[in-house]
């Protein structure tokens, strides 16, 4: 993508990995939920304009840099809170190239943008989170794009905007939030990882 690692610009966060789930459905959704609330802590604390968060198994489409100065120019012509570059929404039929507004629930926070303004309102509703009941309806611990969308319906105010078509996707990789229990069995483990290697290769 042309976009070198490079301190305070493009980083790799390592991974938050707890031994106790603590009300999360399980400790793989809430270490996934630990490593994007602490980007978010630190995008604060930094005081950043903006934060663009990408999750490691994210294929980028080819649509992106040949769409990159749309999805630019939309961003700057609005007062935008989050938008989504990767999701499994449908794409309408006939749809240009743009980012649209969007109030419905979004499945997967694999490849997303914060707005500057609106992190540190994300940040504070994600700590509440965690100190809720499980099932809690102003949000306990859940999976982070279920918290996600909870905080888009807590604050209305808030633009939410979806990229169609969709910018980029999930590998098919073995997940560490829901993950098979035979797939942590070694020769298994490395037989399945194989055959989505060679499924992901046929594909492209």
């Amino acid at each position: 993508m042309g976009m070198p690692l490079s301190p305070g610009r493009v980083e790799l966060f390592p991974a938050v990995k707890p031994k106790e789930r603590l009300g999360f459905p399980n400790i793989g959704a809430r270490g996934c939920f630990l490593s994007h609330y602490r980007i978010l802590v630190d995008a604060s604390q930094k005081k950043l304009s903006n934060v663009l968060i990408v999750e490691d198994d994210l294929m980028v489409s080819p649509d992106l840099q040949r769409y990159w100065t749309t999805i630019l120019g939309a961003l700057e012509s609005q007062d935008w809170g989050i938008v989504y570059l990767g999701h499994i929404e449908k794409v309408p039929e006939d749809c240009k190239p743009q980012l649209m507004p969007f109030y419905q629930p979004v499945i997967t926070s694999h490849f997303y943008a914060v707005n500057g303004h609106v992190i540190p309102r994300l940040v504070e509703y994600l700590e509440q989170v965690q100190h809720r009941n499980p099932g809690d309806p102003l949000g306990g611990p859940m999976h982070l794009d279920g918290a996600l969308t909870m905080f888009r319906q807590a604050n209305p105010d808030i633009l939410a905007m979806i990229a169609y078509p969709n910018l980029g996707k999930q590998r098919p990789s073995r997940s560490n939030i829901n993950c098979r229990w035979y797939e942590r069995l070694p020769v298994i483990q490395q037989a399945a990882d194989l055959g989505r290697m060679l499924r992901d290769r046929l594909r492209a």
